[in-house]
């Protein structure tokens, strides 16, 4: 599992006990001013990171692809 999976459950975890807990508006504003925003950024970098490793293997099998070409084309010698 990816470490913002992880990371990711954890706070949703806890922002749903803190949820649990409150009793006031102030307790209320920490969900949505504080618990909220960091739980979209960390969304925010899963999605980000799920991007990237699609990137990488898509740079990776270009490269490969050229290696395999230029093995063909020039038999392995350079």
């Amino acid at each position: 599992m990816p470490v913002f999976d992880d990371v990711f459950g954890m706070i949703s975890l806890c922002t749903e006990n803190f949820r649990g807990g409150v009793r006031d508006s102030f307790g209320a504003s920490i969900i949505t001013d504080v618990l909220e925003p960091i739980l979209m950024e960390i969304d925010s970098l899963r999605a980000f990171n799920e991007e990237f490793k699609r990137h990488a293997i898509n740079i990776d099998q270009v490269l490969e692809e050229a290696r395999a070409i230029q093995l063909k084309d020039f038999g392995g010698a350079l």
